[in-house]
């Protein structure tokens, strides 16, 4: 039975979800006498459970649960950040041991031949608040970049970067950014928006052009102990400073 705020399931509906099968095979499973709920077989297909019974299969316990999910991961070269391939491997091939791949999604994606940290997670009005910062009462995420150009980066460049500069088919100038100078031909970029392709435009629109990109951090968080294909959970503390 279900407890107070949480939500009830059809079992053969509780059993598509733990075990990601259909509802043929889920009905097949209860028919057999497989399950038990709470310690008593049950063979209807209508059975209401909820995530806090004790639900098994052969004795070993099924579990579900419906939390919501947070991941960071750290982008290879090469992935695209959606499900489908377009000509490219899904950055959800690296999740494949996580349940329910489909109902995740990206917060602030990342194009094929960037690397760097992506938010995944299922949970709609957190990934709002990571990639529009402008809704928030409180302080803007900032995003930082590590950046290769292809020419050297002149103090002009670097001063129309900081002031903010007019993108093509945008009505408004962006947001000043930060600007450190790491080399001749690399900066690390601070923004505090989200615009579609937003620092290769800006680049291109003070006269140079983007070689290689990383997102290094992306408000509190940074890739700290994550090497080019991992992800981990986050914390609560993590999820709750956005």
């Amino acid at each position: 039975m279900a407890e107070k705020g949480q939500e009830s399931y059809r079992l053969d509906q509780y059993l598509q979800l733990a075990m990601e099968v259909s509802r043929k095979e889920a009905g097949k499973i209860i028919r057999n006498g497989w399950i038990t709920v709470n310690g008593e077989e049950i063979r209807a297909r209508d059975f209401k459970v909820s995530e806090s019974d004790q639900i098994e299969i052969d004795g070993e316990p099924l579990i579900y649960s419906s939390q919501p999910r947070y991941f960071m991961l750290y982008k290879p070269a090469g992935y695209v950040s959606s499900h489908r391939h377009d000509g490219h491997i899904s950055l959800f091939k690296l999740l494949e041991n996580e349940r329910a791949l489909e109902r995740l999604h990206i917060a602030g994606r990342l194009d094929a031949d960037t690397t760097g940290m992506v938010l995944i997670t299922d949970d709609g009005a957190w990934s709002h608040r990571v990639t529009h910062p402008t809704d928030r009462a409180s302080d803007d995420i900032e995003k930082v970049y590590e950046i290769e150009l292809a020419r050297l980066m002149s103090s002009e460049m670097v001063a129309q970067l900081e002031a903010g500069v007019e993108l093509r088919g945008d009505d408004l100038i962006t947001k000043p950014a930060k600007v450190e100078i790491l080399s001749e031909r690399e900066i690390r970029l601070t923004l505090t928006e989200g615009r579609y392709h937003q620092v290769k435009r800006m680049l291109a629109a003070v006269g140079n052009h983007v070689e290689r990109l990383h997102r290094s951090q992306i408000g509190h968080l940074t890739l700290d102990g994550l090497r080019e294909g991992e992800y981990r959970p986050l914390t609560e503390a993590e999820i709750k400073g956005f």
